[in-house]
Parts: structure tokens; C-alpha cells; sequence
């Protein structure tokens, strides 16, 4: 009887052991595997430091932005001509003084004394102003009008919607201005406008700016040193 009953626990303690080696391993745990829509694509990736591929800018906005930048001096001469009258002026801005020189036609007395009149049918005056708070004070000199301060350093607006006709080539740009006002950043009745300019990477170096008015043809010249 003992030796049956050794038997018999023999023969279950082989059954659990077989079932225990025989036993499935468990399941693995999921794995933080991104999945095919979440994998980077190589070259996807932003670069941090600058290293990300950015979109060139257009050349209105360069020379926006080049005309928005402080120059030391600029130089404006405006010649005008009328029939066969030809006037200029000449005008030297910096941060603080603006000098000039204006051709103005000489008129006749009223009172028609002719006796001092001048030979010459126009007349030089020149002088300086102080330039304060961005507006011309302080006139040293013949009393002329002389243009507003944001005329004198060149206060344009180059947003592809006012000028059409371009041309870039080599930092020469050539245009019509298709809207005068949005342009000169001011109300003029001005017409048949075009305009030269002449840049590089850091300025300006030149603007050439050609229109007509009601009786008269006007050429204006900005030069710009940094």
C-alpha cells in the first residue's frame, strides 16, 4: 500500500513539473514604438541655431527695409524744369543740420521800379537749418520753404502693390509708380512717376525719381552714405 501511495506522488509532482515547463511566457508589454505616422522623416527636423531652411525675402521688402535705416548724410538735389526755365536745389541732410542752396526766379516789382532789378531771371539763396525732434528749426540764412524732414531723408514705400513694370538686375531696380501717394507717403498731385534705385546688401545707395506736374517736369535725386 505505501508503495502505491509513493507511486502515485511520484507521478503527480512529474505532472506539475512537465505543466510548469510547458507553461506560455508572458505576454510582452507594449513598447513606446512610434508609430508610422508619428516616425521622423530624416531631413524633417528643425535645426535649431539658424540651421532651418528659411524663405529668401523679395525685393520690396529689402528695400523697405533699407529705406527705413538711419543714414549719416543724405544727399537730395531736385532739378525742375518749366518751358525752357530750368531750376534746382540742393539740400545736405544729417541727423542734426540740413544745408541748401535754391534757384528761385527772379520777380518784378510791384511797385515797377526796375532800377535793382538783376540781369539774371533767377537767384541763388542758401543757408542751413537745425534739424529738432525730426523737423526742421531754426533757419540760419535765406528764407526759403524748405521740404518736411521726412521728404528731405526719402520716406518711401516699396510694397509690391505701388510700383508694376519691374525690373532687378545687379542691385539696379527700375519701376513705375502706379500709386503716388502710397509711394511718397504723402498727397501730391503728381503723375507719369518712375524711379531708379541702386542698392546693396547693408543701403541704399541711390534714388532716382522722374514724374510731371501740372506745369513742370521734376527730376529728384536722393544719394545715401551709411
Amino acid at each position: 500500500m505505501k508503495k502505491i501511495l509513493l507511486s502515485i506522488v511520484l507521478l503527480l509532482a512529474i505532472i506539475v513539473s512537465v505543466a510548469s515547463c510547458n507553461k506560455p511566457d508572458p505576454a510582452p508589454s507594449p513598447q513606446s514604438t512610434p508609430s508610422e505616422n508619428q516616425q521622423t522623416t530624416p531631413g524633417s527636423q528643425e535645426t535649431t541655431g539658424g540651421g532651418a531652411e528659411q524663405t529668401p525675402k523679395t525685393v520690396y521688402e529689402i528695400l523697405q527695409e533699407l529705406s527705413q535705416k538711419q543714414y549719416s548724410q543724405v544727399k537730395l538735389n531736385i532739378k525742375t524744369t518749366m518751358d525752357d526755365i530750368e531750376l534746382n536745389a540742393s539740400y545736405t541732410l544729417t541727423n542734426s543740420t540740413v544745408t541748401y542752396s535754391v534757384e528761385q526766379l527772379n520777380l518784378l516789382p510791384s511797385e515797377g521800379n526796375l532800377t535793382n532789378v538783376s540781369p539774371e531771371y533767377k537767384t541763388t539763396l542758401s543757408g542751413s537749418a537745425i534739424i529738432k525732434n525730426g523737423k526742421v528749426d531754426k533757419v540760419n540764412g535765406d528764407a526759403v520753404d524748405i521740404p518736411s524732414y521726412d521728404e528731405l531723408k526719402g520716406a518711401f514705400n516699396f510694397n509690391e502693390s505701388n510700383i508694376k513694370n519691374v525690373k532687378n538686375e545687379k542691385g539696379k531696380l527700375t519701376a513705375d509708380v502706379s500709386s503716388v501717394s502710397s509711394f511718397m507717403g504723402t498727397v501730391k498731385n503728381l503723375s507719369n512717376m518712375k524711379i531708379v534705385v541702386t542698392y546693396n546688401d547693408t543701403a541704399l545707395q541711390k534714388l532716382e525719381i522722374t514724374y510731371k506736374t501740372t506745369n513742370s517736369t521734376v527730376t529728384t535725386v536722393y544719394e545715401f552714405t551709411k
